[in-house]
């Protein structure tokens, strides 16, 4: 039996998205990146941790009793004090908290993709993994994946890139289609909107492309990557990929991660941020298209 152990943030069954035919996507937990309009902020952390769902709350107090550090209030929680115990989530009668994130073996955690087994092989699916970044738990991912492999699941993994390359090819050893975000291609404006450096993942995309089937994916966020220059900058890196890379997905901003900054007791600064619209978007597609690749808007 192999022990190998690694956070999860949630499993998704039966998706149609992330890959070919029907799909289990795996969001794995820890994000060295914190881009700021992450969908899933609760997925950043590498650690599980506790979430409010505040319109389940009744105010019964009970969470409030059993803190063992005194930092639980029927007002919400004290993040810079509280250890993530869950104690409070283990006698929230009513919902109105959840521990986001668990522990699982790689037995466990392959037990839970064999359940689907007959879909992938009508659909020519298989397991998705993302978060997160799953190159945080590189050996886990790996070895999940592998097991996937020997009994001939497609596997797909979705990377921010921010990795050690030797973490990255760990990962894909196993892979038979990469997703790769990039942000954006000048590195200072990249910090500002990511909180990190683009020049690791700009080289990792350089030699995963190298390795597997690849689409790289472009979040576009009205105001922060959106411009022309960019677009252009971005496509054309694209295009000197080669052939491995199918195509170019941008991506439309949306806000529905926004709720989970407030239960996670934290500030969405894009607040009030208004998606393109569908005639931008395809300005957009268009630009990018001139430097002789497939683009799609969405994914």
């Amino acid at each position: 039996m192999n022990m190998t152990s690694g956070t999860v943030l949630n499993i998704h069954k039966m998706s149609r998205q992330d890959g070919p035919g029907i799909r289990t996507l795996v969001l794995m937990k820890g994000c060295p990146l914190s881009c700021l309009w992450c969908s899933t902020p609760e997925s950043q952390s590498s650690h599980p941790e506790v979430f409010i769902a505040e319109y389940n709350c009744r105010k019964c107090g009970k969470c409030v009793e059993v803190c063992p550090l005194g930092v639980r209030t029927l007002d919400g929680i004290d993040r810079q004090q509280c250890d993530n115990c869950g104690q409070c989530v283990d006698v929230c009668l009513y919902g109105g908290l959840e521990m986001k994130g668990s522990e699982m073996t790689a037995d466990e955690l392959f037990k839970e993709i064999e359940k689907e087994s007959v879909g992938y092989r009508r659909s020519g699916g298989g397991v998705t993994f993302g978060g997160g970044e799953p190159t945080v738990q590189a050996d886990f991912v790996a070895e999940v994946l592998s097991r996937c492999q020997r009994v001939f699941y497609h596997t797909a993994v979705e990377t921010c890139g921010m990795a050690k390359w030797e973490n990255l090819e760990k990962i894909l050893n196993h892979v038979n289609l990469l997703y790769f975000d990039i942000k954006h291609m000048d590195e200072q404006i990249h910090r500002k909107i990511t909180g990190g450096s683009n020049r690791v993942i700009l080289d990792n995309a350089q030699k995963a492309s190298e390795r597997v089937p690849m689409i790289v994916r472009m979040p576009v966020i009205p105001g922060l990557n959106d411009s022309e220059e960019n677009i252009r900058a971005t496509s054309r890196f694209v295009s000197n990929l080669g052939d491995r890379v199918q195509r170019l997905e941008l991506l439309p901003y949306h806000n529905l991660g926004e709720v989970s900054y407030k239960r996670l007791g934290r500030e969405y600064t894009l607040k009030g941020l208004k998606p393109h619209t569908e005639e931008f978007m395809d300005q957009l597609l268009k630009i990018a298209e001139s430097n002789r690749i497939k683009v799609r808007i969405g994914g």
